[in-house]
């Protein structure tokens, strides 16, 4: 049910009327709330014998089913930390003292709201529908929320890390959230940068490479480029990382370049690369109903590109240059350093690809 819908949005106001309102209300009588409440979520239980039980955000508590990293272990009562999960994937029905009650559950989906509810607990067995005795019906669309959850937490990291990612050659690629982002944030904040390495280029197979490429052709600019991405991934798989670098790197400029003209009259497109850029972003922030995480992945990519090792200066020849993204002025006029050359840099402009597709197939939604 999506608040886009007359009956929908009737009733999230009845919704908001008769339960979340009055325990606002509640809650503020007796000096229990600071300021005003951004409700991200809200969980009604319906208890039989006593009045409802109204949860917002962090207050909530699903029992979840997790899918966790290799070689992690959780024990039960342990404390379970971002990096130790990979991925939400079934949750069970809302409960009071052990016994499933009937709900009302809320959660934003983008500029509004998604209402999920079921009262069959409250029938009696002989009454429930057939779907009520299968699988519960709501189990993977609330992980899949919850999920969402998980990335936008992964992508609000504070600037010092933001920085550190930045001087490894990294940014809140969507193709890596939560996991293995979040873990490779530990490893680097340890000065595990080895492991840091080994996690992105064992996660980043070749076949989660070209499995994450098959879907760039629904954006034209992709699609124009397909039989060069496709050239380059395959030099890639060969281990031929010169190759995929030096026919990648361009099109990040390429891609955004002709994007852009799409958008706008011919005479109002900046001429430098780095206002192109800026261009985009302000584009798609202003034309986009966007959410948070995806807000977050725009300005920290833009800002990894312009001010980070993308777009940076090169001005001194015989200077030191940063190894851990490939430098279009560096690779695009000649300096050769064959510490530039490596997987992870293969892996992470194809990473840089996708989170561009992802900024523009987002926009055009």
């Amino acid at each position: 049910m999506h608040l886009d819908d007359k009956g929908a949005k009737n009733f999230l106001d009845q919704i908001f009327r008769i339960w979340i309102q009055p325990e606002i209300s509640r809650r503020a009588k007796q000096g229990a709330l600071q300021g005003n409440i951004m409700i991200d979520r809200c969980l009604i239980r319906f208890p039989r014998d006593s009045g409802p039980i109204v949860e917002f955000n962090e207050e909530i508590h699903w029992h979840a089913s997790m899918k966790i990293p290799p070689g992690t272990s959780i024990q039960k009562g342990q404390a379970v930390f971002l990096y130790q999960i990979q991925e939400v994937t079934a949750v069970k029905p809302p409960e009071v003292d052990g016994l499933r009650v009937p709900f009302v559950y809320l959660f934003r989906d983008g500029p509004g709201y998604k209402i999920l509810f079921d009262f069959t607990p409250s029938f009696p067995a002989d009454q429930l529908p057939p779907e009520a005795k299968e699988d519960w019906q709501f189990s993977k669309m609330i992980a899949e929320s919850l999920q969402r959850v998980l990335v936008q937490k992964a992508v609000q990291i504070e600037s010092g890390l933001q920085l550190m990612l930045r001087k490894h050659g990294l940014w809140p690629a969507p193709a890596l959230l939560p996991y293995p982002l979040t873990k490779i944030s530990k490893d680097l904040s340890e000065g595990n940068i080895e492991g840091a390495r080994n996690l992105l280029r064992g996660y980043c197979t070749v076949d989660f490479i070209e499995n994450l490429s098959s879907k760039w052709w629904s954006v034209e600019q992709f699609t124009a480029r397909k039989s060069l991405i496709q050239e380059a991934l395959a030099a890639h798989k060969q281990g031929h990382y010169r190759v995929s670098i030096h026919a990648l790197l361009p099109q990040v400029e390429g891609i955004v370049t002709d994007w852009v003209y799409t958008k706008l009259p011919e005479s109002e497109v900046p001429w430098r690369q780095e206002s192109k850029t800026k261009k985009l972003r302000d584009i798609v922030l202003t034309d986009t109903p966007s959410t948070l995480t995806y807000q977050r992945i725009v300005e920290s990519t833009i800002d990894f590109i312009i001010e980070g090792p993308v777009y940076q200066t090169f001005r001194n020849w015989l200077g030191q240059i940063n190894q851990a993204f490939p430098n279009r002025h560096v690779v695009e006029h000649g300096r050769y350093d064959d510490l530039l050359f490596t997987e992870d840099n293969s892996i992470k402009l194809f990473l840089l690809l996708d989170t561009i597709y992802y900024i523009l197939s987002q926009s055009e939604r």
